[in-house]
């Protein structure tokens, strides 16, 4: 219910000349293409795409559609969306802020922090931050998914979360090796920066990121959002019709079934908590980024430990990713290396029950791409980055506006 994994494919074209209308103009036919064709199948209404190519040069904003509401309105600069899993790397950043101010240490245990979860007690806050941590993932058990597709105004506290996947209760989900996706490490996680820092999360972002930055369109609520937050934000379709990952199989019948057509943008997404509760603009997102890996987040030894990688593959440090070993993963940020090209870049797809959202940062290029699009579609269906991410690369690369400067 919560992902990170998508593939792009770019291709390198010689530098031409082009100004930002043209540019702009060609950006709008590819989103416009790319909800005509792709509306019904993906149930989406609108789409968000932002180009930021850095050097002090203006953004590059395109909307497409509406928010898909009663009467239908226009997607603008003031549109705020479900981010997703991008709120993982705000929580890895938290961590690593601590660490900076010597609060913690990335290599101490869940036994130290959160007594409590004696199964865990040897897992250490890198391994949850890499996704390398022997955790079940609570967002796939039939037991929270019962309960969201039956109360979509519950509110979970993060120990309910946790709890679900806690052997100490009785819950007895196979045990992941290697590298794996679990939104249980990011709510432990959350549980640290609560425990070290005597604040809730929602504090603690606030007060450590949020202000200090001046993201004004980033917003995370323990419980429901404010109806000055919802009234800015589209309508979410959940259309798909998989099963969850712990439901027995064969499966015919997904649990969350009874949302599938439904606008999810209004539920309570304490489900998601600190691994994917954020609310933000497509604007703040791509902020954030510059502002993390331009170090005005964390000092550098500690972006260092962000970005340093293990193997999507084997969960294996790796020194970077290649053509041989293509995915790879730092503390809550995903990296990948596109075949054709030799490309390198730095990703995150945040996906919520409504919403896919979109950060892509090429240092290479010093170019940044956020962009967002207001459905969970059917299975296999979400042709967003494949279409749109790549599709805009081409569009800049083509027009000759970006250019190769060397960044890793």
């Amino acid at each position: 219910m919560l992902v990170a994994a998508w593939t792009i494919f770019v291709m390198l074209a010689a530098p031409a000349s082009a100004d930002d209308k043209a540019i702009t103009a060609k950006l709008q036919r590819l989103i416009d293409t790319y909800l005509h064709d792709r509306q019904t199948i993906e149930g989406i209404s609108g789409v968000t795409l932002l180009i930021d190519r850095g050097s002090g040069r203006p953004d590059i904003v395109v909307y497409a559609g509406n928010d898909g509401r009663t009467p239908p309105r226009p997607l603008g600069p003031r549109s705020l969306y479900q981010i997703g899993s991008n709120t993982k790397h705000f929580t890895a950043a938290l961590i690593l802020k601590l660490e900076a101010d010597g609060v913690l240490d990335i290599h101490q245990t869940i036994g130290k922090w959160l007594p409590q979860y004696a199964a865990w007690k040897d897992v250490t806050i890198e391994s949850l931050l890499h996704m390398t941590a022997p955790i079940p993932t609570y967002s796939e058990t039939e037991e929270i998914g019962r309960i969201i597709a039956a109360d979509p105004a519950h509110e979970f506290s993060l120990a309910d979360l946790v709890a679900a996947v806690d052997p100490a209760n009785g819950k007895n989900y196979p045990t992941p090796s290697g590298w794996f996706y679990s939104n249980t490490n990011n709510i432990l996680a959350a549980m640290i920066i609560e425990a070290a820092t005597h604040k809730t999360y929602r504090d603690a972002l606030e007060t450590m990121l949020l202000r200090p930055l001046h993201l004004r369109d980033t917003f995370y609520a323990n419980g429901p959002y404010s109806d000055a937050v919802l009234a800015r934000v589209p309508r979410g379709l959940y259309e798909n019709h998989a099963c969850l990952d712990y439901q027995p199989k064969p499966c015919d019948k997904p649990t969350l079934g009874p949302l599938i057509g439904k606008d999810v943008s209004r539920q309570n997404m304490s489900w998601a908590g600190p691994a994917g509760a954020i609310i933000a603009s497509t604007s703040d997102l791509r902020h954030w980024i510059r502002d993390l890996f331009g170090l005005r987040v964390l000092p550098k030894k500690q972006l260092t430990e962000m970005t340093t990688l293990v193997s999507r593959r084997s969960g294996k440090p790796i020194a970077d990713v290649t053509a041989e070993d293509p995915a790879g993963f730092g503390l809550d940020l995903g990296r990948l290396y596109d075949k054709p090209t030799g490309e390198s870049f730095w990703f995150y797809e945040g996906e919520t029950l409504g919403f896919r959202a979109f950060f892509i940062y090429w240092p290479r290029y010093d170019l940044v791409i956020t962009a967002v699009a207001n459905s969970q579609p059917p299975e296999g269906e979400d042709k967003f980055g494949e279409v749109v991410i790549s599709g805009a690369f081409k569009i800049l690369q083509a027009a000759g506006t970006i250019d190769p400067k060397g960044g890793h």
